[in-house]
């Protein structure tokens, strides 16, 4: 959840600006104080927001005493992780040995368990103006002259996911946050052993936008709830990168047919409890034509429940289990949009049209 377009100042988007840089700011602070006389229009929601319980915090509807915490202990655990040494060991010599670079990188980051990865060009638009989710560094000017970027997915488990929006989905989404950080720490570590300035983009720690930069290299496309859709997991991917000095081989957007089929799907949309989601036609938001988001209706929702909630993720079409079927299915809403009709009919007659999550979840709007 955030902004995955750029300001129509510049083109370029200010991290400060973000729902989460601004749940971050603790009131009375010098941090709070600055942001709040820039954006005072948004003061009143926030405090809103930020009076509600916090997320993996008692108080929130979903809120579990085993699994809440250890969602945020993967969080936490974030802040500690240090790159594999065996793992850097490994790859440093392969890489110097290498006559492909961009081809062992990627080898590298399949093994370290991403489930697909590709390489982009650093686009400016993609990079924040400032930084604003740490109170340590909060207006620091971004400056990131990298010219490559590594992009990688990490798969969110199914079954997790079918939990939505209890405290399993947050669990399964913090452990991959986690995996997706150590991903992009250890991959640092090699390209810095050969000599490649790099820097590892995770979890609480970005100075570029993700979901646009791994549509540029070739992970999917943005979907009507705003995430990427990648082939073979649709919306249950986490994403990571490593920006790097090393010059690499780009890759091409693809075309899964997403764009097409979120046009006439709407799944997410109508069965997103806080109603934050578009249900009409794309809109110019700060400069780029897509869906729009209620990020604050979004996020309170977050916020009530005391998870990353994730129905949007887990109802879309795109998310079903990765097998054969579901493999022919993607390929014919590739190759064929007059079929996405017929296709969305037939998902609705077989998983529903409504997000059925396990019983008991309390699945409630607001």
């Amino acid at each position: 959840m955030g902004h995955t377009g750029p300001s129509t100042a510049n083109r370029r988007f200010d991290e400060r600006d973000t729902m989460f840089a601004r749940m971050a700011r603790r009131v009375g602070s010098p941090a709070y104080d600055d942001y709040y006389a820039r954006r005072p229009e948004l003061k009143k929601t926030d405090d809103r927001i930020r009076a509600l319980p916090g997320l993996c915090r008692p108080g929130g509807r979903h809120y579990h005493p085993e699994i809440s915490p250890q969602a945020e202990q993967h969080f936490e655990n974030i802040l500690r992780i240090e790159p594999d040494r065996a793992v850097v060991g490994q790859w440093t010599p392969a890489l110097q040995r290498s006559t492909n670079r961009t081809a062992t990188v990627k080898e590298m980051v399949r093994a370290l368990g991403a489930v697909a990865v590709g390489c982009a060009p650093v686009d400016r638009d993609f990079v924040y103006t400032h930084l604003g989710r740490h109170d340590a560094d909060y207006g620091r000017e971004v400056r990131l002259d990298h010219p490559s970027a590594i992009v990688f997915l990490v798969e969110m488990d199914f079954d997790a996911m079918r939990c939505a929006p209890q405290a399993e989905t947050i669990r399964e989404s913090a452990h991959q946050y986690f995996r997706a950080a150590a991903i992009s720490r250890t991959v640092v570590a090699v390209l810095e052993a050969n000599g490649f300035a790099a820097k590892s983009h995770h979890d609480a720690r970005y100075d570029v936008i993700l979901p646009p930069l791994a549509v540029r290299a070739g992970l999917g496309e943005l979907g009507r709830n705003n995430i990427l859709i990648a082939d073979r997991y649709g919306s249950r991917v986490r994403i990571g990168a490593v920006t790097t000095m090393m010059a690499l081989d780009p890759d091409a957007p693809v075309d899964l047919g997403a764009d097409h089929f979120c046009a006439v799907c709407r799944k997410c949309a109508e069965n997103c409890p806080s109603h934050a989601l578009s249900l009409g036609e794309k809109e110019d938001v700060r400069g780029v034509l897509r869906w729009s988001t209620n990020v604050e209706r979004c996020y309170a929702y977050w916020r009530s429940v005391g998870t990353d909630c994730g129905i949007c993720m887990a109802v879309c079409p795109f998310s079903h289990r990765d097998n054969a079927f579901h493999g022919l299915v993607r390929a014919m809403v590739r190759r064929a949009p007059w079929t996405h009709r017929a296709a969305l009919w037939f998902d609705d007659r077989i998983y529903g049209r409504e997000w059925n999550p396990p019983s008991g979840s309390g699945v409630q709007e607001i």
